[in-house]
């Protein structure tokens, strides 16, 4: 009986506080994790644009070595790696393209893991 009355001490006892003493914060005590995600993605762009910096355009391959490259990955089906020859509109230099040679459409080269063809003629350099 003791437990029982100690049980309903507890609780008028929180009620009260509930009542007259808490008073929520709202949205403020979420800022914390707004702030921290915020922070987070900040850090993640900022690194990409220092990658998108950093890289550099490859030597540049002649047209038929490209062409004799993307037959033997077709062939073997092994991944590559390409770079294109145009730049973004702020001058950096053209991402990686990375995927297995999937087939030829006309002039173009399809690459898995992309939704794009690439043209032949636009490829920079290939490993």
């Amino acid at each position: 009986m003791a437990d029982q009355d100690e049980l309903t001490n507890q609780l008028v006892r929180a009620e009260r506080f509930f009542r007259n003493d808490y008073h929520d914060r709202g949205m403020v005590k979420w800022q914390g994790y707004f702030l921290s995600d915020h922070t987070e993605d900040v850090g993640k762009y900022s690194q990409k644009r220092a990658i998108n910096r950093e890289r550099q355009d490859q030597p540049e391959m002649s047209q038929e070595v490209i062409s004799q490259y993307l037959m033997k990955a077709f062939d073997q089906r092994f991944p590559v790696t390409i770079q294109l020859r145009n730049h973004t509109t702020s001058g950096l230099a053209s991402p990686f393209y990375h995927g297995k040679v999937m087939g030829f459409q006309g002039d173009n080269v399809v690459l898995s893991n992309n939704t794009q063809s690439f043209p032949i003629t636009d490829i920079l350099a290939i490993k």
